[in-house]
């Protein structure tokens, strides 16, 4: 679902149409937008209407779900993410994407999460480049080892999956070793100047419902990431992600009330540099 992030939905559209061919991708746009309908040309485009903000998160939440449920009447599997969010796998654990999920059989699967960040001495991003051509720091981050894919209906639900249904069905998950969710917002400081002028203007528009904090004050939300990111240490990337799992696997919230688990929001893991297969996804 995309409004106006077009240098991230342009990223997001290049990499699953070459790991699953553009005819299988869905885009949703939130009001109509001609310049989406040309950076996502030839992929499924539905627009939904934007008159009313109201109780935003919950509505799109529902309607997400409800929208992954159908296409699973004609897909083994539904890869759901934001705009900004790349699932790669490792190449020589999981050869690829799509065989990555073809031998799974949970439910619904996990990634580790990976604040893909512009570091201080690099350059502005090219046009038309992959963003692992040109930035390679990563903050392994809780707050995006996010639930991401299903094949059957349990839905996603605040960066996790709903594990019961009426009390009666139960769904499983897995958080496999060399899955990754790469996090691009911080990696291109231009057009994340650009999205945070929009998530404000969202935030501060008055109605109930909306997205918190980190929407409403955009501009300290990525002030404070990028201080805390440059106060780190590069670490290895083996023991990094090792680490990262271990921590994250042995410490998933659960609630009993609605019956969700996910990953515990730890934001800063460790700092990290990408390996090379990366710019191969």
């Amino acid at each position: 679902m995309v409004y106006r992030d077009y240098w991230a939905l342009a990223q997001w559209i290049r990499h699953y149409s070459k790991h699953l061919g553009i005819e299988n991708l869905y885009v949703v746009v939130h009001g109509p937008d001609e310049k989406v309908n040309d950076i996502a040309s030839g992929a499924n485009i539905w627009t939904i209407p934007r008159e009313s903000l109201e109780a935003f998160d919950k509505r799109r939440n529902k309607m997400l779900n409800q929208f992954q449920s159908g296409l699973l009447q004609f897909y083994d599997w539904v890869i759901r993410t934001d705009t900004d969010e790349l699932i790669c796998v490792d190449p020589d654990l999981h050869g690829s994407l799509e065989r990555f999920l073809a031998q799974t059989t949970d439910d619904a699967v996990f990634a580790t999460g990976l604040n893909v960040f512009e570091q201080a001495d690099e350059q502005e991003m090219p046009h038309n480049v992959s963003v692992f051509d040109c930035r390679e720091a990563a903050v392994i981050t809780g707050n995006y080892s996010k639930a991401w894919a299903v094949k059957t209906n349990v839905p996603l639900m605040r960066h996790g999956v709903k594990l019961t249904k009426d009390k009666r069905v139960a769904y499983s998950y897995s958080f496999p070793q060399g899955v990754y969710l790469a996090h691009i917002k911080f990696a291109n400081i231009d057009a994340l100047a650009d999205v945070n002028a929009t998530r404000k203007e969202v935030a501060r528009s008055g109605v109930s419902g909306l997205p918190g904090w980190g929407w409403k004050r955009a501009d300290e939300h990525t002030k404070k990431f990028f201080i805390e990111a440059e106060t780190l240490d590069f670490t290895s990337w083996s023991e990094a992600v090792a680490d990262a799992l271990q921590r994250l696997t042995t410490d998933m919230k659960y609630d009993e009330k609605d019956g969700v688990i996910r990953a515990p929001g730890i934001p800063y893991l460790a700092k990290i540099k990408l390996p090379k297969w990366f710019k191969e996804t």
